[in-house]
């Protein structure tokens, strides 16, 4: 399971994709910050909860990337 999960990881499609998502969500969640007075708290917690798998699968191609130069 790990493996199918690295190697999804490796391809450039999923990678621009996990970033371009990531991108959005943080922006989002920079936007309704900075707009909406006051800010909408269950809003805020909706994009952290996207945001969050987003930065962890990021972080893992990151390593991945890294792993793959050293080698």
């Amino acid at each position: 399971m790990t493996d199918i999960a690295l190697s999804m990881a490796r391809s450039g499609p999923v990678q621009a994709a996990v970033l371009a998502l990531l991108l959005v969500a943080l922006i989002a969640r920079i936007t309704v910050q900075l707009t909406a007075r006051p800010a909408r708290p269950a809003t805020l917690r909706f994009l952290d909860m996207v945001a969050a798998p987003l930065l962890v699968a990021f972080v893992i191609i990151i390593l991945e990337r890294f792993r793959y130069l050293m080698t």
